[in-house]
C-alpha cells in the first residue's frame, strides 16, 4: 500500500513523513491500537491512501459489525424481528394506465423477478440476508445478473456487507463500488451499473454508519455483565456464606489444609457431590454474608434493559420483542402502527430503491412501478376481515358454495348464487349489519 503526502515530505528512502519528521508507518505501528486511530491520524496529517480508496476506519467498523450477530442476543433478536417481518411482504407491480387506473401486471420480468428473485432460493430468505445486512451494517447490495434458471431471465446475487464498500466523491455521493473476493484482487465498478444498493448516512463517503458502532458501549456493558454472572456462578460458592474457623483450633499443616480445600471445593465443582453440604471440622461454622446474593446479579432486568436499548434504536416498541410487558390492547396497538410508523420507513426506503434503480434496469422507458402489499401484513382476524367487507359492500360478498369450501365441505346443487336478505335493497337498511329503526313511542304516529 503506498501513502501520498499533501503536507508531509518524503526521504529519499522512500518513506513517508510527518511534519514532526517522524515515519507514518513507524508511528503508526508504536501508537495506534487499530485502524480507526490510523485512519484519523492520517486524515489529520493530509496523507491520502490512493489506492483503494476506502477509510482505514470503515474496516475496522466491518469487523467490529460482523461479531454482534453471533454474540449479541438483543441485536440478534430486534434484528431478526424486524427482517422477517419485513422479507415475507409481497412485492407487486402495477402499471401507471392514467391517473385514475391501475393495472396489476403479472407477466413481466420485472413481476418476475421479484416472485422469484433467484434460482434455488425461496425470494424470503433471499431478502432477509439482504435486509441482516442493512440493518447492521447500515448498506446492502444485490448485483442484477442474467440467468437461464429463473422465468424472468434475470437473478439477484447478494453481496454481502462486509465484502463491498461504497465510495464517494467529496460531495459523499456514491461513486463506485469496491467489492472484495477470496479468489483474487478486489474490484471497482464504476456506477451506474446492474446493482441495487442503498446506505445510510455517514460523517465521511457513502458507506453508512453501522448502528453497532453507536450501541458499541451498551453492548460491551451487556457482555461485561454476561460474563461476570458466569464467573460468579462458576467460581462462587453457591449459597452466599463464608466458612470461619476458630482461632483456637489447632494450626493446620499443609496436607490437613489441601485435604479439607480439595474436599469443599469437590462439593462446589461440577461431580456428584456438587450442591451438598461439606463436612467441617475444628469447630468451623458456615456464616452468611451479603457479598454476593442471586437475586441481585439482576440477570432478567439486565438483559431486558439491553433488549429495550437495541430495540429504541432501531424504532421498534420494546412490547413486540419481549424487553417490557404488555397488555392485549397495547401489544394490538403497536401491532397495527408496526407496518406505519415502526417499519413504514423501512419499507418507503426499500421500494424506493426498487423503482429508481431496478425498474429502469428492466423496464425502461415504461409506466410500471413496485408497490409492497402492506395489506397482506395488515389483515385482522377472519371476523374482522367478514365484518369490514360486509359493511363495505353492503351485501353478502360469499356464496354458500364459496362458503362450504372454507369448511371443507362437499358442493351441492343450487349454492352458486348469491343470497341477499330482502332488508337489502334500494331504499331499504344500507348493509344488512344495520339494525331496525327504533320504534316510536305508543300513539304517536310516522310524518308523513
Amino acid at each position: 500500500m503506498r501513502w501520498w503526502p499533501r503536507r508531509s515530505k518524503t526521504r529519499a528512502s522512500g518513506q513517508v513523513i510527518d511534519q514532526d519528521g517522524v515515519p507514518v508507518l513507524a508511528k503508526a505501528a508504536e501508537q495506534f491500537s487499530d485502524l480507526s486511530q490510523l485512519g484519523g491520524y492520517l486524515a489529520a496529517n493530509g496523507i491520502r491512501v490512493v489506492d483503494p480508496g476506502v477509510p482505514l476506519s470503515q474496516y475496522a467498523d466491518t469487523a467490529a459489525a460482523a461479531r454482534v450477530w453471533e454474540t449479541q442476543p438483543s441485536v440478534r433478536k430486534v434484528v431478526d424481528y424486524i427482517a422477517r417481518q419485513l422479507c415475507t411482504i409481497p412485492w407487486h407491480v402495477y402499471e401507471r394506465v392514467s391517473d385514475t387506473d391501475r393495472r396489476r401486471v403479472t407477466d413481466h420480468p420485472l413481476a418476475q423477478l421479484l416472485a422469484e428473485p433467484a434460482p434455488m432460493r425461496s425470494p424470503a430468505r433471499l431478502w432477509h440476508a439482504t435486509l441482516v445486512d442493512w440493518l447492521i451494517y447500515d448498506r446492502w447490495c444485490q448485483q442484477v445478473l442474467p440467468s437461464a434458471d429463473t422465468s424472468s431471465g434475470y437473478e439477484l446475487r447478494r453481496k454481502p456487507a462486509r465484502r463491498f464498500h461504497i465510495l464517494a466523491d467529496d460531495d459523499d455521493q456514491a461513486d463506485a463500488l469496491y467489492l472484495m473476493s477470496s479468489m483474487g484482487p478486489a474490484e471497482v465498478v464504476t456506477l451506474p451499473a446492474p446493482y441495487l444498493y442503498d446506505h445510510g448516512y455517514a460523517t465521511i463517503g457513502a458507506d453508512g454508519t453501522s448502528p453497532m458502532m453507536t450501541l458499541r458501549q451498551i453492548l460491551a456493558e451487556q457482555a461485561e455483565a454476561v460474563e461476570w454472572r458466569r464467573s460468579v456462578w462458576k467460581n462462587g460458592a453457591r449459597v452466599p456464606t463464608v466458612i470461619e474457623r476458630p482461632a483456637e483450633a489447632p494450626p493446620w499443616s499443609k496436607t490437613a489444609k489441601d485435604r479439607f480445600l480439595a474436599a469443599f471445593n469437590a462439593f462446589m465443582g461440577r461431580g456428584h457431590q456438587a450442591g451438598g453440604t461439606p463436612l467441617l471440622e475444628d469447630g468451623m461454622k458456615l456464616v452468611t454474608v451479603n457479598a454476593f446474593n442471586p437475586k441481585e446479579t439482576q440477570d432478567i432486568e439486565g438483559r431486558k434493559l439491553t433488549d429495550a436499548e437495541v430495540a429504541s434504536a432501531y424504532h421498534i416498541a420494546p412490547e413486540l420483542v419481549g424487553a417490557r410487558e404488555g397488555t392485549f390492547s397495547n401489544i394490538d396497538a403497536f401491532r397495527q402502527m408496526l407496518f406505519t410508523i415502526s417499519l413504514g420507513p423501512y419499507v418507503t426506503q426499500w421500494q424506493d430503491v426498487l423503482n429508481s434503480m431496478l425498474v429502469p434496469m428492466l423496464a425502461p422507458g415504461s409506466n410500471l412501478y413496485v408497490e409492497a402489499n402492506l395489506e397482506a401484513k395488515l389483515r385482522g382476524s377472519f371476523t374482522e376481515q367478514a365484518a369490514l367487507l360486509q359493511t363495505a359492500v353492503g351485501a353478502p360478498y360469499m356464496l354458500r358454495s364459496e362458503a362450504r369450501a372454507v369448511q371443507n365441505l362437499p358442493h351441492v346443487d343450487g349454492t352458486d348464487e348469491l343470497v341477499t336478505p330482502l332488508n337489502v335493497t334500494i331504499g331499504g337498511l344500507a348493509s344488512p349489519r344495520d339494525t331496525a329503526p327504533e320504534a316510536l313511542p305508543k300513539g304517536q304516529g310516522r310524518p308523513a
